[in-house]
């Protein structure tokens, strides 16, 4: 199974974010993806290779605004050294600050995404995308919760060139970002189990009753579970999300593969075990279908290697 790593993601690292108007000390670190790539390299049956995917301007247009790409790449260009800037506008929250290096990473990672998604196209059951910054809740005209440019809706697209494609979303966060994005079509059905909006961020969307719009009504399945759910009522939700993909009849899938649903994870609140990531591997494989996992959110970094491992098992 190949692993497709950019080394580069180091580079976007900035210091602070903002919280309840307070600087933090910034949750998506770089540590993160290194204590997942440390794990699996340890693990010779994966092979690890950096993103080949060169030109991927015209995929992030086909889900982000063009104001907005340019928008990203300008003011990244304009900022030198340290300096950190939280834009007045294309911005949701204050929690995707941009650096110098920020436009540089955010088309990397789409390019992690896009190499992952080719060689699923050339015949490889599985690939996964360490993809770093993650993307699912960046909106067609703005960042937000971390995300800047989103790598799992652009691969979706992509790869609805070829046949139909479902997202099977299973950060602790809903995806606004990949919802949205798909929201009036009925050729991608987007399904996500996370934390009851009411509770937990995003808090604008992920609703049960937000079930598509137009066209795509029907084709948006969301599943808000309650703050502390454990590995056997998840795994149930699961059962039901899945049976959503295998009635739409999909040709590809792409996991948003979000761990932040670990027990100990900072800024989650579900309680699942690493075993419990195996089964959620092991349900996911079942489905016989030529997938891409695109790795999201999870900050409990001392644990992300084993969860991330246990989860890539049965696809290997």
């Amino acid at each position: 199974m190949y692993v497709i790593y950019n080394p580069g993601h180091k580079l976007h690292d900035p210091p602070f974010e903002h919280y309840d108007g307070v600087a933090a000390p910034y949750a998506e670190t770089s540590a993160r993806a290194e204590a997942i790539i440390d794990r699996l390299r340890m693990d010779q049956r994966l092979v690890i290779r950096r993103p080949t995917r060169r030109a991927v301007r015209e995929d992030i247009k086909q889900i982000h605004h063009p104001a907005y790409v340019n928008f990203l790449q300008r003011r990244a260009s304009q900022l030198r050294g340290d300096e950190i800037l939280y834009p007045s506008y294309f911005m949701t929250d204050t929690y995707a600050p941009v650096t110098a290096h920020t436009y540089r990473t955010a088309v990397d990672a789409v390019r992690t995404a896009l190499t992952a998604a080719d060689i699923v196209l050339a015949g490889e059951s599985a690939a996964y995308a360490l993809c770093r910054p993650p993307g699912h809740h960046a909106e067609h005209t703005s960042m937000g919760g971390y995300c800047y440019f989103n790598n799992a809706a652009i691969a979706a697209n992509y790869l609805n060139q070829h046949g139909r494609v479902a997202i099977l979303d299973i950060d602790f966060h809903h995806g606004n970002g990949t919802q949205h994005s798909f929201y009036d079509r009925s050729d991608v059905l987007y399904v996500s189990i996370h934390a009851d909006p009411l509770a937990r961020y995003p808090y604008i969307s992920g609703f049960r009753d937000e079930t598509g719009r137009g066209e795509g009504i029907g084709f948006t399945k969301n599943y808000p579970l309650p703050l502390g759910t454990i590995d056997q009522k998840y795994l149930r939700v699961l059962r039901r999300a899945l049976r959503d993909i295998t009635d739409f009849r999909p040709e590809y899938l792409v996991v948003s593969a979000g761990f932040d649903t670990y027990e100990q994870d900072p800024i989650g609140g579900f309680a699942l075990t690493v075993p419990g990531y195996a089964q959620i591997g092991q349900m996911i494989v079942a489905l016989h279908l030529p997938t891409v996992i695109i790795q999201e959110g999870g900050y409990h970094v001392a644990s992300l290697g084993n969860i991330a491992h246990a989860f890539l098992q049965s696809f290997l």
